[in-house]
């Protein structure tokens, strides 16, 4: 009998299922539907602390408290009153209604969900999924590729290879220079991560706390909603229409689009090394790289990295033309695009784990890389002009470009031609011509290291429980 992994839709829950199911704990429906019960909870414990309903007494603070907990009965039975209501959030509602019908919080029934739209619900917990899954998940990631790519830094700080523009020889560089400009790419987005705040909005049907005013004119609504929604760690939003503006989330996405360009041009110039013969792979034992081809290793790990990165930002490109928009003051075609954001960072996630998984198996062929780097002093021209300038020719540029170009110089060569010049011109070689590139290295490892010591883990924002009571 074939299982759910062979018969999935989606390689996310099928093929690639071992990899991804830590995320079904933040965003699966069941997931969705725990994070909305918790909602529901807070809010009947915020009216309770804030005096609009009477106070809990500590063993049924202790029942709400169960309701916290992710429940795959609870889940089932929202699922089951849902086949009646045709109304996801509304089926939590009636849900906790039974549970509290026998208990001594039946009294508190009719202010389960009061006077709050169903966006109050979802997108706190929307939010909260995400921040709990970045922090656990996908965050840790990330973090990785950044922990693989110091240890190559260090490693080949001070390696030479030749440096291609335009795909053109051009001059010498380090391989640990190369990581490093990733490497400090990859930094700023993180550091930009640490600083990003999700928003929240708790204000009713339009948005103008239309049935909480109308009910309790004596409560500082504003005031009240904006303290439950700061307890989350997010920061209020006061005015919106039915639905929380998407721009954080625009935000968000945006950050991680960024972060997955610079992953796959990092994951294209390695595939590129590895296609030159720089960089070899260490094979496995019983690894197959083609199915008729026995000495092939493939880079598939690098390739599986830029194909998810490609799907991942496809996606992101879809959610970020279609959440900023939303016809008046709300219709529903956000509600299917957000059901997806679950997709989106398993993509992610199956990217930043092949990349990162891939890099430690990384080694250099130095006879390759210096046969290459070698091949052709010509690359030394800008040294030469720049010297020659120094000195005060006129023509500098025009005279080494007519001796160095449509020509292989190599070392001999090299030798003749600056026998007369300037010590420091003869004693020059593509092995030395190096500028700051090992410093800049050094530099790069020494921020990282910082970065990843200051900020062991990611998270979003410090949720403080304003309503114990």
């Amino acid at each position: 009998m074939l299982t759910d992994d062979a018969l999935a839709i989606s390689p996310i829950d099928g093929r690639y299922r071992k990899k991804t199911s830590s995320l079904r704990t933040h965003f699966s429906e069941a997931a969705l539907i725990s994070s909305r019960i918790k909602i529901e909870v807070l809010y009947l414990k915020a009216l309770s602390a804030s005096k609009i309903i009477r106070s809990l007494s500590k063993k049924e603070l202790l029942i709400l408290m169960q309701f916290m907990e992710f429940d795959e009965q609870a889940v089932s039975r929202v699922k089951e009153i849902e086949k009646t209501t045709h109304h996801d959030v509304k089926a939590v509602e009636y849900y906790l209604a039974q549970q509290f019908a026998s208990n001594s919080l039946k009294d508190l029934i009719p202010f389960i969900h009061f006077a709050i739209t169903s966006e109050d619900i979802n997108n706190l917990a929307y939010r909260s999924m995400l921040a709990t899954s970045l922090s656990t998940e996908i965050f840790p990631s990330a973090r990785k590729i950044l922990e693989e790519l110091v240890v190559l830094i260090n490693q080949y700080a001070a390696l030479p290879i030749l440096a291609r523009t335009h795909g053109q020889a051009a001059i010498p560089t380090t391989f640990g220079k190369e990581f490093a400009v990733f490497a400090e790419r990859i930094l700023l987005i993180l550091e930009e991560l640490q600083n990003f705040r999700f928003h929240g909005k708790f204000n009713g049907a339009v948005g103008g706390y239309q049935a909480m005013q109308f009910t309790y004119p004596e409560i500082d609504w504003p005031k009240f909603s904006k303290k439950f929604v700061n307890s989350f760690g997010f920061d209020f939003v006061e005015v919106s229409t039915q639905i929380c503006p998407a721009d954080d989330l625009i935000k968000l996405f945006t950050i991680f689009y960024r972060l997955n360009g610079i992953l796959l041009d990092l994951d294209q110039d390695i595939w590129r090394y590895i296609s030159d013969g720089w960089l070899v792979q260490k094979g496995k034992e019983n690894f197959v790289g083609s199915s008729t081809m026995p000495q092939k290793i493939n880079p598939i790990e690098f390739e599986n990295s830029e194909g998810n990165l490609i799907m991942a930002n496809a996606l992101f490109e879809g959610m970020m033309r279609k959440l900023p928009i939303s016809r008046l003051q709300r219709d529903l075609s956000e509600s299917t695009v957000l059901r997806n954001i679950g997709s989106v960072f398993a993509y992610c996630l199956l990217a930043y784990l092949s990349l990162a998984a891939a890099l430690p198996k990384l080694d250099i062929d130095k006879k390759a890389i210096n046969k290459s780097l070698c091949a052709n002093y010509n690359i030394l021209a800008e040294a030469w002009q720049s010297l020659a300038r120094k000195k005060g020719e006129q023509k500098a540029y025009e005279k080494v470009a007519k001796l160095s170009k449509n020509r292989i110089i190599n070392k001999k060569d090299w030798q003749i031609l600056t026998k007369d010049m300037d010590a420091q011109l003869k004693n020059l070689s593509p092995t030395n011509y190096l500028g700051l590139s090992v410093q800049l290295s050094h530099n790069t490892v020494t921020k990282v290291k910082k970065f990843l010591k200051q900020n062991p883990n990611y998270q979003v924002t410090k949720k403080v429980d304003q309503y114990e009571q």
